[in-house]
């Protein structure tokens, strides 16, 4: 039983990790297409760096971490003054042109794919990796430059028109997501001991933006529940043997026609959270000074009198 679980968990953690850096990449209004890509440069130079060079598996993860933050800040520059389609597709582009350079490039295995690395990944190191990346998602998804990225999504001009950089807020969470999913590509190279260049391309990507709509993108929690649920649902659908793909596919079609802004949404300051119809907090009057206060209990009490 637990060799069947192991591996159900291990790439669940892996799913979060990397759905957590596309949701970071996304705060800020971009939606790449390359995560796959960008978890295969981590993944690739983590082993060249371990097999090749004989290098510690930390200090490999480490320099893939970075890896991908070099990578994000590029595509961000690049698509700075794109639309959202053309930078949806530009990204997807530059994914499949890492893919067609890993094909033809010797030094990784080529169309061989890159074999001969060491298991190094644990279930601990993947407990450690997602725990981190949980972290740093939530400080940034509190903090200013969360709040601001967020400002930029909803609406670019008005943000710029109070004195927003769109361009650095665009560079900063690109790199802070893309360094998430280099580290999570270098974590699975080592559980699964082989990188292939079909691991970099957009089909690959696709199952993380699905992770990332199907819980909701306008809070942290709802891609970690996406990809929990999209990672363990195909293996609690084995009962239905053939026909489990085409219910998976319903699951996600009823989900995105009953709630297409998601399973999990953010709860407006004030408002009452519910949660498929229960209430978990109550709703709350809107805080004003006190000075605010008296000037209108001073004024019912004199209408009042009138």
């Amino acid at each position: 039983m637990y060799s069947f679980l192991e591996p159900i968990f291990i790439f669940t953690l892996l799913s979060i990790m990397q759905v957590l850096g596309l949701y970071i990449t996304a705060m800020s209004g971009q939606l790449s297409m390359a995560t796959a890509a960008i978890a295969g440069v981590g993944a690739y130079l983590s082993a060249i760096l371990t097999v090749k060079m004989g290098w510690g598996f930390p200090p490999a993860i480490v320099m893939a971490g970075l890896a991908g933050a070099v990578v994000g800040v590029i595509l961000a520059f690049i698509t700075l003054r794109m639309r959202d389609f053309i930078l949806k597709l530009t990204t997807i582009a530059f994914g499949e042109a890492l893919a067609v350079l890993a094909f033809n490039w010797d030094y990784i295995g080529g169309a061989n794919s890159f074999t001969g690395i060491a298991p190094q990944t644990t279930i601990v190191t993947c407990i450690v990796g997602t725990i981190v990346a949980l972290y740093v998602t939530w400080r940034f998804d509190g903090s200013r430059l969360g709040f601001a990225a967020r400002a930029i999504r909803d609406d670019p001009i008005a943000a710029t028109a109070m004195g927003v950089s769109l361009g650095e807020l665009r560079c900063v969470t690109f790199a802070l997501g893309a360094t998430i999913i280099g580290i999570a590509g270098a974590i699975q190279a080592h559980y699964v001991l082989v990188v292939s260049p079909h691991d970099l391309g957009f089909f690959v990507s696709l199952n993380f933006i699905i992770f990332l709509l199907f819980g909701g993108m306008q809070t942290m929690w709802g891609p970690v529940l996406g990809a929990i649920l999209l990672t363990a649902l195909p293996e609690a659908l084995r009962f239905a043997k053939e026909y489990r793909l085409i219910v998976y596919g319903l699951i996600i079609v009823l989900v995105v026609l009953k709630r297409p802004q998601g399973l999990l949404t953010r709860t407006p300051t004030g408002r009452a959270r519910k949660l498929f119809g229960l209430t978990l907090s109550p709703e709350r009057e809107p805080h004003a000074p006190s000075h605010v206060k008296h000037q209108f209990n001073s004024e019912a009490a004199q209408q009042s009198k009138i």
